[in-house]
């Protein structure tokens, strides 16, 4: 299992509640392992996994090994303490329902943090529970439920990266779960530019989730054959325009230069991935697809630019969905 420590800017420990919003499989394994390093962690969850994780207990295996973990507590309806902190860990369709779920539970001055895909949860955790709570995270570790009560941590890319807009407000409560979560084996760091992680994130989600599930294959097969690449090509410069126009910083200076290094650098080593979105649609769950193509084109029309490509793949999504935006 990566491991943590205290880092420059970290601050002294002190007692902090967390709770976990949604028991998919971050949520789990964010949770499991904070309770595993001895934090006070409540859980609020639905469906099997859920049900398993509350009468009998969780186990996380995988690539950072094994953890086996007894019942785990629930958040009751009306908590005597509220939480210093909540990981929510919901889809992004259903942040908005969430975050009037949990706004009350927040302690004041609390921190909710977005342990989820795609863009605009900031702006819903910020619209339901106050700007100085919202915290963005960028996650690119990956896990799935194996069974019922079993999260199995699959693959791991970089440090989970937190920060707030704007940067200067970065409380020092921040640097304490930074903090927590180095001890409990998940390698992590506050930023200053956490939105451009968390656009550069969803760039490279819109370029290969809604063709590879639409296609049914994998991110190396997209990468691989010169029709998607450049579809993929276009969906990124589309993306480039409309972040260019937002004033929102990218670590490439264009499109040109990141569509090298996602070839070159990022798609190869997912390469024998399928897309989570394919899941999905297998299963007939609905997709995040309106948090990442579906925001760009919001956002494109917005700023008066067009993203035609991005606009296709959506309708192609919401076809398979079978269900309206």
């Amino acid at each position: 299992m990566p491991g943590g420590g205290f880092g420059d800017g970290q601050v002294p420990r002190y007692t902090m509640r967390y709770l976990i919003m949604g028991t998919g499989a971050l949520g789990t394994v964010f949770g499991g392992l904070l309770l595993q390093a001895g934090q006070m962690v409540d859980f609020i969850g639905r469906g099997k996994h859920f049900d398993v994780l509350r009468r009998q207990g969780l186990t996380i295996d995988g690539i950072w090994g094994q953890v086996h973990l007894g019942p785990v507590s629930v958040s009751p309806e009306d908590p005597s303490r509220p939480y210093d902190v909540i990981l929510l860990c919901v889809k992004s369709f259903d942040t908005e329902t969430a975050c009037r779920q949990i706004k009350n539970l927040l302690a004041t001055g609390g921190l909710i943090i977005s342990i989820q895909n795609g863009l605009g949860n900031l702006d819903i955790i910020s619209q339901e529970c106050g700007p100085t709570a919202a915290v963005g995270a960028r996650v690119i570790f990956g896990a799935r439920i194996s069974r019922p009560g079993l999260a199995t941590v699959t693959v791991y890319a970089d440090k989970v990266l937190l920060g707030m807009q704007p940067a200067e407000i970065q409380p020092p409560q921040l640097h304490q779960v930074a903090t927590h979560l180095n001890e409990a084996g998940i390698p992590t760091a506050v930023v200053d530019n956490i939105f451009t992680h968390i656009w550069e994130k969803a760039l490279y989600n819109c370029a290969l989730n809604p063709l590879g599930a639409i296609l049914h294959v994998t991110y190396g097969e997209l990468a691989a054959c010169p029709h998607t690449r450049d579809l993929m090509g276009a969906i990124i410069q589309e993306i480039y325009e409309v972040a260019a126009r937002m004033q929102i910083a990218m670590h490439h200076a264009s499109a040109a230069a990141y569509f090298r290094h996602f070839l070159e650098r990022l798609v190869p080593p997912t390469a024998a991935h399928h897309p989570s979105m394919l899941q999905d649609l297998e299963q007939g769950r609905r997709t995040e697809i309106e948090a990442l193509n579906g925001a760009i084109c919001r956002y494109a029309t917005q700023h008066h630019l067009s993203a035609p490509t991005n606009e296709t793949v959506c309708r192609l999504i919401r076809f398979l969905e079978g269900i309206d935006p």
